[in-house]
């Protein structure tokens, strides 16, 4: 029962987390130097680009922008960034919040396909894991040759949580599988002790 409850909790967070990484507007995060306020903030995500001068998000800051409408204000954003290393990890970010929802559907059912249950939570956590593949894409490293290192952001962070939650949500399920196929064959032995026991009683 106790294994049953934290798979339904941990892929209810991991589902939750899931979807504040693959629709964030702030994946990833960096600094840079604006002519006009200073020191500012910059956040890139999967929907787009949010800006706000640092500590002052919620009184100057642009919220989830398209990319286009920062090629004018930052020249190296010129075209598209977006390589497909970037799309490949917005695709896992978008599996892994899909199978999350089937996931945490199928984990409020009885004990029966727990091990089916406990392989696609295995596999939506490799899926989350995979989200991170940003760090790797050229937009990373683009905004990395003009100063601007970008680092986890609220949408990463999310991701990371997310990845812990997918995990221990199929450790849980998988024990509740590992449990449920030994209570079966306890059960198988019940109902076969009384079937040897009629046979020798033949026998005899």
């Amino acid at each position: 029962m106790c294994n049953e409850v934290v798979t339904v909790i941990c892929s209810l967070f991991g589902w939750i987390l899931s979807a504040f990484a693959a629709f964030s507007c702030f994946f990833i995060e960096g600094k840079f130097l604006d002519g006009q306020f200073g020191s500012s903030s910059i956040g890139v995500g999967f929907l787009g680009i949010s800006t706000w001068r640092y500590g002052s998000f919620y009184s100057h800051g642009s919220w989830c922008k398209s990319w286009e409408s920062y090629s004018n204000i930052i020249e190296f954003m010129e075209g598209d960034l977006r390589d497909s290393t970037w799309t490949a990890a917005y695709a896992f970010a978008i599996i892994a919040f899909c199978l999350g929802f089937f996931a945490v559907v199928f984990s409020f059912c009885s004990q029966k396909g727990r091990g089916g249950l406990a392989a696609l939570l295995f596999f939506i956590t490799l899926c989350q894991g995979l989200s991170l593949l940003v760090f790797s894409s050229d937009v990373v490293k683009v905004f990395a040759a003009h100063g601007i290192e970008l680092g986890i952001g609220f949408g990463a962070g999310c991701s990371i949580a997310a990845i812990i939650f997918w995990f221990f949500a199929a450790v849980s399920a998988a024990g509740v599988a590992k449990n449920g196929d030994g209570d079966s064959d306890a059960s198988r032995e019940e109902l076969e002790e009384p079937l040897v026991a009629n046979d020798e009683a033949e026998a005899a």
